[in-house]
C-alpha cells in the first residue's frame, strides 16, 4: 500500500528550520491525483507552523474524496496531520472530515493514552508515528494497532537509513505497520516489504516525477506485494464546522 504525505513544508535538519517541500499545493488537486493514482491514503496537512497546512486544506481534501466516492471512484482516506498535543486537537480534525489522525508519540508522551482513546471515542482511527523502540513500546502498551515507523529523526531532521527494518520486529505481531522517512526507490519499498511492512508513506520525493514513477513501480509488483487497506473510511458527508 502506498500513501502521499501533502505538506507544503517539513521540518529541516536544524531546530526551527522548515524546509520546502512543495511551494503550490492544491489540496483539490492533489487529492484527484491520489485518486487517480489508486493510493490507498493521504496524510493532509493541518498544522501552518511545521508543514504549511491548514484546516481549509482539510476540508477541501474531505468534500473532494466524498466527492469522487458518489462518483463510484475509489474512496481515499484521510489522515489529518498535526503535532497533536491536546485532545481538542483530535476533535478538530474528526470536525474537519479526518479518517484519521496522526499521533506523534515522542510528542506527546505523557498524554498519549489520553490521545489514542479520545481518537477511539470519536471514531476516527489513530496512526502512530514511531521512531524509537521506547516509542514503539509505549503505544503498544497503550493498544496502538496502527504504526508509522520513520527513518527520520524529529529531533535532528536527519534520515537514518535501516532503522524501520530494525523496528520492524519490536511491532505487535497484529498491528498494520507502515514505513516512511526518505523512502525513494523501489528497491527500499521491496526491503521495507521484506521486513514486514504493510505499506509506504511517501513525503517529499511524492509531489515530484520520481515519486509518482515509484508510485507506479510499486503497483507493477502489487500481485507479489501484500496489499492492506491499513485506514477505514467514515461514511461520506459533509465535514463539520470546525472547532
Amino acid at each position: 500500500a502506498v500513501l502521499a504525505d501533502l505538506k507544503r513544508m517539513s521540518p529541516g535538519a536544524k531546530l526551527g528550520q522548515t524546509d520546502v517541500v512543495c511551494e503550490v499545493l492544491d489540496a483539490a488537486i492533489a487529492i484527484d491525483d491520489a485518486i487517480d493514482a489508486n493510493l490507498a491514503g493521504a496524510l493532509v496537512a493541518i498544522d501552518r507552523t511545521s508543514y504549511g497546512g491548514s484546516a481549509e486544506d482539510l476540508i477541501a481534501a474531505r468534500r473532494r474524496a466524498d466527492e469522487a466516492a458518489r462518483k463510484g471512484l475509489p474512496t481515499l482516506p484521510l489522515v489529518a496531520k498535526d503535532l497533536v498535543i491536546d485532545p481538542l486537537q483530535v476533535a478538530r480534525a474528526a470536525s474537519l472530515g479526518a479518517d484519521a489522525v496522526l499521533l506523534v508519540a515522542g510528542a506527546c508522551v505523557d498524554d498519549f493514552s489520553l490521545l489514542l482513546d479520545t481518537c477511539t471515542l470519536l471514531g476516527v482511527e489513530a496512526l502512530v508515528e514511531v521512531h524509537t523502540p521506547e516509542e514503539v513500546e509505549l503505544a503498544a502498551e497503550c493498544g496502538a494497532g496502527l504504526f508509522l515507523v520513520t527513518e527520520r529523526d524529529r529531533a535532528t531532521g536527519r534520515v537514518q537509513r535501516g532503522q524501520a527494518r530494525r523496528m520492524a520486529p519490536l511491532l505487535p505481531p497484529d498491528a498494520i505497520s507502515l514505513a516512511t522517512g526518505g523512502v525513494a526507490s523501489i528497491d527500499q519499498v521491496r526491503e521495507l516489504h521484506a521486513a514486514g511492512y504493510d505499506g509506504v508513506v511517501l513525503g517529499r520525493s511524492y509531489p515530484g516525477a520520481s515519486g509518482r514513477r515509484l508510485v507506479e513501480e510499486v503497483r507493477a509488483e502489487e500481485p507479489r506485494l501484500r496489499l492492506v487497506e491499513p485506514i477505514t473510511v467514515r461514511e461520506p458527508g459533509d465535514p463539520l464546522e470546525p472547532l
